[in-house]
């Protein structure tokens, strides 16, 4: 967006005018508030039991909370799509009767840690130009009656320049992707979706054809790509009444995972995606061309040399987990606990941590130790604004630290759960072995049984992004230095890192 925007201007009816600059700085979009999202192991049941949206709709509503109560717990701000608040049950059930968790939200909203984002809407109370559920706008227009001011994001508060942002941020971003999508590197993207080797051609084939959709369309957009590809003819998207046919759940999660990655990214901010969901890397976006830096014979990158000696502090016994588990978990929540747990100390400190975590890399073990302690001190703290009671029909929580370097075709995962191991899968991508990619170096405290992660308090984040100048090489020698540390190695499960996740956006051309 264009620096002359102002940050914050006021607007009638209370409204205030923000733009990305007026932003937290660990503020997230958070994917699972889309109304097509659904976990990838749900939606691999609906395809084959050939199920809609509405006879799993349980399923998904309680997905959904557990999600959307995390990014609040987890974020110093969620960014939420208009349309949400007055569409999405999960989000205003909390406000459709006046009680603690309708006062939970008017806090939230007055403290800015949920932040309407307004596409081409002038005001939160304008009158939409789509199919609205009459409960969930009835009780979003009494809730804006009660407060005395609402911060409100748009790309742009002049009108012309939004729509240009708006075309060229999101839409044609979007219809760019899917021109794209035929050059992907077929076995990197097998392996993100889940898929055996035997598959590739039939992949290359969809994604030709999705491609050639695209380029005979003039706006190839979500809804256009759901009806051509994914559900059954004459359907409505909506539904959610998927096609029983190859590779239809493997595109949804594709396209389903830029969709949602449009409005951080035009916003310079972190998407936050969700529990068993498809990670960022299967987008394979490709940085920016940059001059390779001037460098003495055989010596190595500044990048890679940083990330290096950053593994070389990473030992089995880097890291003293908690021996006490707690009894705690995101079934028994409400939206009125987490708002308490958010006005603590502990949750203060947690962020603090997470702040210096991305500050400082270099110190990973003492920072990342920190963001691990806060975090279950925070969990502790929540434990206690549920009470005994709820947290009586409560799972045990596990707490153990998770470290991922990812890069096109391969990931590496160092597990901190009381039996320290590398996991590791893939390799490099054959189209970027000789030449430069990104690695993504990501942070998580998850649950120790990953089976339960929907349900389980977990967070994560991307700590930064390392430049390899000779992808293959660079890689092989990255795995190589984590071998050393001791750890005993094994093939991972590339399903397995399925825990949710704070993403960093991806970085301009």
């Amino acid at each position: 967006m264009r620096e002359k925007m102002v940050q914050e201007t006021s607007g009638p009816g209370g409204l205030v005018r923000v733009d990305n600059r007026a932003l937290s700085r660990i503020s997230v979009v958070a994917q699972c508030l889309d109304n097509q999202w659904v976990t990838r192991d749900l939606l691999e049941h609906m395809v084959s039991r050939r199920l809609s949206y509405a006879e799993v709709e349980q399923r998904r509503r309680q997905d959904a909370r557990a999600e959307y109560l995390r990014s609040i717990l987890n974020a110093e701000q969620v960014i939420v799509n208009r349309a949400y608040f007055f569409n999405n049950p999960v989000v205003y059930q909390d406000f459709a009767e006046r009680g603690p968790q309708r006062d939970a939200v008017r806090a939230l909203l007055d403290e800015s840690v949920l932040v309407p984002f307004l596409l081409r809407e002038g005001s939160p109370a304008d009158e939409p130009r789509f199919t609205v559920d009459r409960v969930g706008w009835d009780a979003w227009r009494s809730l804006l009656g009660d407060l005395d001011q609402i911060r409100c994001l748009r790309l742009s508060w002049d009108d012309a320049e939004n729509e240009e942002c708006t075309q060229r941020l999101m839409f044609e971003e979007f219809h760019r992707f899917l021109l794209q999508v035929r050059g992907f590197n077929l076995d990197a993207l097998r392996r993100d979706l889940g898929l055996d080797g035997e598959s590739i051609p039939a992949l290359r084939e969809r994604l030709r054809e999705v491609t050639l959709w695209a380029a005979d369309t003039d706006r190839a957009d979500r809804e256009g790509f759901y009806r051509q590809f994914l559900v059954e003819p004459g359907s409505d998207p909506a539904q959610g009444r998927f096609r029983s046919a190859p590779l239809v759940a493997e595109l949804k999660q594709l396209i389903d995972l830029r969709y949602n990655t449009t409005v951080p990214d035009a916003v310079e901010r972190f998407a936050l995606i969700p529990t068993d969901s498809l990670r960022r890397t299967a987008l394979q976006e490709r940085p920016p061309v940059r001059a390779a830096r001037p460098t003495e014979e055989g010596a190595p990158r500044a990048d890679l040399e940083q990330l290096v000696e950053l593994l070389r502090t990473l030992r089995p016994q880097a890291f003293d987990l908690a021996l006490s588990p707690l009894r705690i978990d995101l079934t028994g929540l409400e939206l009125a606990h987490v708002r308490q747990a958010r006005g603590t100390d502990e949750w203060r400190r947690y962020l603090v941590a997470l702040e210096s975590l991305l500050d400082d890399p270099t110190d990973f073990v003492a920072r990342g130790q920190l963001v691990y302690d806060r975090y279950l001190a925070l969990a502790g703290r929540l434990a206690e604004f549920v009470g005994e009671r709820r947290r009586s029909r409560m799972r045990i929580w596990q707490p153990v630290v998770r470290i991922t370097i990812e890069v096109l075709g391969a990931s590496a995962s160092l597990i901190y759960d009381g039996d320290p191991r590398l996991e590791v899968v893939g390799d490099v991508a054959t189209e970027v072995a000789s030449r430069g990619t990104d690695a993504v170096l990501r942070f998580a405290v998850v649950g120790r049984d990953q089976r339960r992660a929907e349900n389980e308090l977990a967070t994560g984040i991307d700590v930064m992004r390392v430049r390899l100048e000779r992808a293959r090489e660079d890689w092989r020698e990255l795995v190589a230095r984590l071998r050393e540390g001791g750890f005993p190695v094994v093939d991972g499960d590339a399903d397995r890192d399925s825990e949710p996740n704070i993403d960093r956006p991806r970085e301009g051309e």
